[in-house]
């Protein structure tokens, strides 16, 4: 039943709570099994948990837990879980530590920060603190912008931000991924989790409000189209992290943020658990009793958390997502293509599944989001001809005022310019090896000898416009 504070249109709170109490019994699971030697797998060497980043995380679940008002019942658990977590985070090898390497002593609190905030102080582990952030090899370890965003989100929890030496947050935020483009389809996974990490530290709702180096709108324009490619890929680890940029603003939920929570809570629904990309079904069934439990708990416990971070965000007052999913009215013939592209699709991923369910209004308004996926497809592809006609179908409709379209058509512009450039340099007997692009188009684009028009699923969407 749907209490009465609540807005009609939204998610359901008790389903938040839930799902953030799945979390949090997970967390438990890790302080249990984790926490005191970590995990490594024999038969996958890739699935490594080291102890403290598994308390470390474990204590940032709890301290965005903690931010819920009104539910006993999470009260509750959290104290049961922070008594289980301070002799793992204030421990003698923790000390041990942050005595002998004073450049990390900020990595070894991080649990230490967060137990503090959320009350549970411990005043002779900040004076030990206290003396490695002043000793002078504190700032002998180079970080990229994002880890040092952390480090004074570290800092700032238990009040101690002003021992920290330059660079100060509006330096580093100025460095971080927040401050420029990201590269959208030719970036890294390590790019777009500098991005989230970096959106994480400076929107905290434990911290002082951040000024971001550019506008919020901007940002969250970005990070609809890194997260399309997350859901395409079936990436919920990193795709959760991205999605936390919608509630951690305050912003309203785009209809694609709103579909992606969407998948998110019907896969957890329907596996037990939110899985991680790199969790192995095949090393699964290799194991079996506390093994195979502690290999799964290793490989997803992250994933589980980053959906108890999501619940834990959206609880807060205005934050949950919608119920239905709107947007702008898009032309019917876009609508129609796009759906067929869907539908087409060979290998499908779990979001045609929940794509399929939806209300033909609901479908129409993720138009956006299918325009983005074949974009990233066809980029994959270097599919330049797919590129062009998918560009051509975006303009068509109004939908190429966002990020993806112009980095989209910046790389037409490039390929454009190499085409052209390899042409003239074979003509000159410049004794270039690669082979020259025999349908070369110097008109909008000039597509590489190599692909083929259409090639691609993502060139049935663009070959029907």
């Amino acid at each position: 039943m749907r209490r009465r504070s609540e807005p009609k249109g939204r998610w359901e709170s008790a389903d938040l709570v839930r799902r953030l109490l799945g979390a949090l019994d997970v967390a438990e699971q890790v302080l249990e099994h984790l926490a005191t030697a970590g995990y490594t797998d024999a038969g996958e060497p890739s699935v490594s948990v080291r102890p403290e980043k598994a308390v470390a995380e474990t204590a940032v679940l709890l301290l965005a837990a903690s931010s819920v008002d009104g539910r006993p019942e999470v009260s509750r658990r959290l104290d049961q879980l922070a008594s289980l977590l301070i002799p793992h985070a204030r421990g003698p090898r923790t000390r041990m530590g942050i005595c002998f390497e004073p450049a990390l002593a900020l990595d070894y609190a991080q649990a230490h920060a967060c137990l503090a905030k959320m009350g549970h102080p411990d005043p002779a582990f900040d004076a030990l603190l206290r003396q490695a952030l002043t000793a002078q090899s504190f700032g002998g370890r180079e970080r990229p912008p994002h880890r040092g965003l952390e480090q004074h989100w570290t800092a700032e929890l238990i009040g101690m931000q002003s021992l920290l030496r330059p660079p100060h947050f509006a330096k580093l935020a100025a460095q971080s991924a927040l401050a420029r483009p990201m590269d959208l389809f030719g970036g890294s996974r390590e790019d777009v989790y500098a991005f989230t990490h970096a959106f994480m530290y400076a929107t905290d709702p434990h911290l002082t409000r951040k000024r971001l180096p550019r506008s919020r709108t901007e940002v969250l324009l970005e990070a609809e189209v890194a997260l399309a490619k997350c859901l395409d890929q079936e990436d919920y680890d990193l795709g959760g992290e991205v999605l936390l940029a919608w509630p951690s603003s305050g912003r309203t939920w785009s209809a694609t943020a709103a579909f992606a929570f969407r998948v998110l809570a019907r896969v957890e629904d329907e596996a037990g658990f939110l899985p991680s990309a790199g969790l192995r079904m095949k090393r699964v069934h290799a194991l079996a009793g506390r093994e195979r439990s502690n290999y799964v708990l290793a490989a997803s416990y992250h994933t589980a958390y980053v959906m108890g971070l999501l619940c834990a965000a959206s609880l807060r007052p205005g934050r949950e997502p919608p119920l239905r999913l709107r947007a702008p009215e898009v032309p019917a013939e876009t609508a129609a293509l796009a759906r067929r592209f869907v539908q087409g699709l060979e290998v499908r991923p779990h979001w045609t599944r929940y794509y399929d369910d939806l209300l033909p209004e609901e479908r129409d308004a993720l138009v956006r989001f299918v325009l983005t996926v074949s974009l990233h497809r066809a980029c994959k592809a270097r599919d330049l001809d797919v590129i062009r006609q998918v560009l051509e179908l975006a303009h068509s409709s109004g939908m190429s005022d966002g990020p993806g379209a112009s980095q989209a058509a910046e790389l037409l512009q490039r390929a454009a310019v190499f085409a052209g450039a390899s042409i003239a340099a074979v003509s000159s007997g410049a004794g270039v090896t690669h082979t020259v692009p025999c349908t070369a188009q110097v008109d909008n684009v000039q597509a590489l000898g190599d692909l083929e028009p259409g090639a691609t699923e993502a060139g049935r969407l663009a070959s029907n416009a």
